[in-house]
């Protein structure tokens, strides 16, 4: 299972110009409720930020995407 702590430690391993897929479902266990929920996005941005990761939202595919920079 996919847990913040496995994520965060996964994003800090990723090379630079590296992406991470993060789909919504994954997204509203990690972060409940989920998409398309502000404080979800807010707190999914802040563990991005932690880990040097630029967040993009695809919503046509239902998934972020982190890039490590």
């Amino acid at each position: 299972m996919l847990t913040r702590s496995v994520l965060k430690s996964y994003l800090l391993d990723m090379p630079r110009g590296h992406i991470f897929d993060l789909t919504y479902q994954l997204l509203a266990e990690m972060f409940p409720p989920g998409e398309p929920d502000v404080s979800s996005r807010a707190q999914l941005q802040v563990l991005a930020e932690e880990c040097n990761c630029g967040v993009i939202n695809n919503g046509p595919e239902g998934r972020f995407e982190l890039t490590r920079r």
